[in-house]
């Protein structure tokens, strides 16, 4: 392109942009009528919607060693107390997960059946009134569980309308995972130690009788540590507190996009309006013609 050539094209450019601006001008009032329109709609529909709060609990999963020096001895010796009759194989594989526990449909469903939520989760009389809808409903709506697996945290967050609610809801749910891990442990813990006990008496291998009275310490202390422990699989680093700042709607933000919104609804409309007033000037020159 020649130096003349894109100069003309750039005044031809600038040509355009300001009769652009000229046509918009034209119109202005048409498009501070939409922008407004718009924005008081956005206005209205931000402060119609509750607000919704995020309460926040902070834990750590705890590592109990003894759990896993019984699994190390029951792989260890494994073969050779099969040799004489007694099965270990459960013992292997001894993991709580109480990450998995804390992300299950079942402690949402304990949750909301104790706290008796489904009230409040489907308020709506023209919904059937279910458990399975409240903890669905839940689970997409209300609950948000993160994990740093770099810091080795799990962020359990409640998102409602009352900050108070929030919290409360928060703690708790972290409490009822610990219960519920705990209980799980006392009842293993004991049925594995009434096991042991009888099949030390239909054994007569030492090395295998040594096993399993050390099996049955780790059990012991696994025990004493249930029974003793509030905070069982998680500790809480950071309790959830009322927030005071909500998470939605942002207000703000609602109001400018509908501005936006309304300005790009004006001009095009005034473009329409534009692209038929030339149609029907086109149709009426060849008319005459």
């Amino acid at each position: 392109m020649t130096p003349s050539q894109q100069q003309s094209t750039e005044h031809g450019d600038e040509i355009g942009l300001i009769g652009l601006c000229r046509v918009v001008w034209g119109y202005k009032y048409l498009v501070l009528l939409t922008s407004g329109l718009c924005g008081l709609v956005a206005v209205l529909f931000a402060f119609t919607l509750e607000p919704v709060y995020r309460a926040e609990v902070v834990v750590t999963e705890v590592r109990d060693e003894g759990m896993s020096a019984a699994a190390s001895l029951a792989d260890q010796f494994g073969g050779l107390a099969s040799l004489a009759g007694v099965n270990l194989a459960s013992f292997g594989g001894v993991d709580r997960q109480a990450k998995a526990v804390l992300m299950s449909r079942q402690i949402v469903e304990e949750f909301i059946r104790r706290s008796d939520l489904l009230p409040q989760l489907l308020p709506e009389p023209d919904k059937r009134l279910t458990l399975w809808r409240g903890v669905q409903q839940f689970r997409n709506d209300v609950l948000k569980i993160r994990e740093d697996k770099r810091h080795g945290i799990i962020t359990v967050a409640i998102e409602w309308t009352d900050p108070v609610v929030a919290a409360r809801w928060a703690n708790g749910f972290v409490s009822l995972a610990n219960e519920v891990i705990r209980t799980r442990a006392l009842d293993d813990a004991s049925r594995n130690i009434e096991y042991l006990t009888k099949q030390i008496a239909r054994t007569n291998v030492v090395e295998v009788q040594r096993v399993m009275y050390n099996l049955i310490e780790s059990e012991t202390k696994t025990l004493m540590l249930a029974n003793a422990r509030v905070e069982y699989a998680f500790t809480v680093v950071d309790p959830a507190v009322p927030p005071e700042i909500r998470i939605s709607p942002r207000r703000t933000v609602m109001v400018i996009v509908g501005t936006l919104l309304g300005l790009f609804v004006g001009l095009g409309l005034v473009f329409i309006h534009r692209a038929v007033e030339r149609s029907r000037r086109c149709s009426a020159a060849m008319t005459r013609e």
